[in-house]
């Protein structure tokens, strides 16, 4: 199963988003996740997810490759050997627009926290927020989702 976004408070959630952007303020900007390789397997790259979470990663100071699902998980991979393989190349997997069951599939054998990105980025979605808080709010969540 895919690894369960444990959703921070609302208030929390804040915290985290207001500290990440005072940080940069001063200059001295949050990078917890240099290093960091990030594989994000996407159905569509310009999705409003799928761009949050790339952003959010990258300004966390990670890399994100993108991965085509179409041609990583191809009809017949087994999927046990492709989660192997993507625990060697990434410290984590983040999906959208991935079938769940092959989501679940992935999560199961990867040895590397598999998240499901709308999930991560659920409690981001709020309407009446400002585009300036979002990507603060973005990060915010994905640094609690990988805790």
């Amino acid at each position: 199963m895919p690894t369960s976004v444990q959703p921070l408070s609302s208030a929390a959630l804040e915290r985290s988003a207001d500290e990440l952007a005072q940080a940069a303020q001063r200059g001295a900007p949050h990078r917890p996740l240099v290093g960091m390789r990030l594989g994000l397997f996407c159905g569509d790259e310009r999705s409003e997810s799928v761009g949050s979470l790339r952003e959010a990663a990258q300004s966390l100071g990670a890399q994100v490759t993108m991965l085509d699902p179409a041609r990583a998980l191809e009809e017949g991979a087994a999927l046990d050997e492709v989660a192997r393989l993507l625990g060697h190349l990434y410290a984590a997997v983040a999906c959208e627009g991935v079938p769940a069951a092959v989501m679940q599939g992935l999560a199961t054998a990867a040895v590397v926290p598999v998240l499901d990105a709308r999930a991560v980025l659920a409690p981001v979605s709020g309407h009446g927020m400002s585009a300036e808080r979002r990507p603060w709010l973005a990060q915010a969540a994905l640094l609690a989702a990988l805790r």
